[in-house]
């Protein structure tokens, strides 16, 4: 029964949200069959926080014309409650280079 969690079609709880500023925003619960959080910090050093399902999630973090992205996946009830760590600030070369246009335009295609 240990590991009824890891057997396929098994779902398990995660958190699901959409561009929220904190985790408190992020309160709603639905099955999954993986969990994970994307976290953006953009150029003013907003931070904006998604989290939700997948099926095949996949780690990765980068930064893009000055804002920074983190994507972490997860899989145990409820696992996704503050994934994505906090990211540290964008280098002064990419902030001077950094499109404003482009401050949290980066999109979740590897979700």
């Amino acid at each position: 029964a240990a590991n009824l969690a890891l057997q396929p079609g098994t779902a398990l709880q995660c958190y699901s949200c959409e561009d929220q500023g904190n985790n408190e925003g992020c309160q709603r619960v639905q099955n999954c069959n993986q969990c994970w959080t994307e976290r953006v910090e953009g150029i003013s050093l907003l931070t904006v926080i998604s989290k939700g399902c997948s099926s095949h999630c996949v780690e990765d973090s980068g930064n893009s014309f000055g804002s920074k992205k983190n994507i972490a996946c997860c899989s145990t009830d409820l696992c996704n409650a503050s994934r994505a760590q906090a990211l540290q600030p964008a280098g002064v070369t990419q902030v001077l280079l950094g499109a404003p246009g482009h401050l949290l335009l980066w999109g979740r295609a590897q979700l």
